[in-house]
């Protein structure tokens, strides 16, 4: 057990050092000029997914001062079981990725969430723009999480010229 976390952590520091130097630009400006929030606002709450699954919120992350009211800004939606480990260490490991969004030049906000029943988790994303949801699929945090999911689990999901907020909103509405 003990050497499973040295492996862990020495893990994360590697992909830390990688974050910082390929995002260090975009992830430095969006660091230290207070943009960076973990939001409270909808932790806890159950979200009704198209599909019927539930989901509940338990970390938010937003750039604040990003324009995600613009008419071709997009949410897309991963979803995934993990291969190794619980729910709860993949709910702390669900953290290494942050800093690679913070530097990405067209990410605005994510909202993970956790399926209790099935095990998955899912990931809803903001976007600036259809383009920049599109090319998710081909950045290191994604295949990142291609190679930690469940064979045959992992699906992404675009929805064009959405707001993620509008779309939260109908997604908790649909609860009460």
């Amino acid at each position: 057990m003990k050497k499973r976390r040295i492996i862990i952590t020495i893990s994360a520091f590697i992909i830390l050092l990688i974050v910082f130097t390929v995002f260090a630009d975009t992830f430095l400006h969006n660091v230290f000029s207070g943009r960076v929030d973990f939001p409270k606002e909808h932790l806890g709450e159950n979200l009704v997914m198209e599909d019927g699954q539930e989901f509940i919120v338990f970390r938010r992350l937003k750039i604040n001062n990003q324009n995600s009211g613009n008419d071709s800004a997009a949410v897309s939606k991963v979803r995934f079981k993990f291969k190794s480990f619980n729910s709860g260490t993949n709910k702390n490991l669900s953290m290494i990725p942050a800093p690679f969004l913070i530097g990405m030049k067209e990410f605005h906000e994510k909202y993970w969430t956790f399926n209790e029943n099935s095990g998955y988790f899912q990931g809803i994303y903001q976007w600036e723009s259809n383009e920049s949801a599109e090319n998710y699929p081909d950045s290191f945090i994604y295949k990142l999480m291609t190679k930690r999911a469940d064979p045959g689990t992992l699906s992404y999901e675009i929805i064009p010229d959405t707001n993620i907020s509008e779309y939260i909103e109908k997604l908790t509405s649909d609860t009460a």
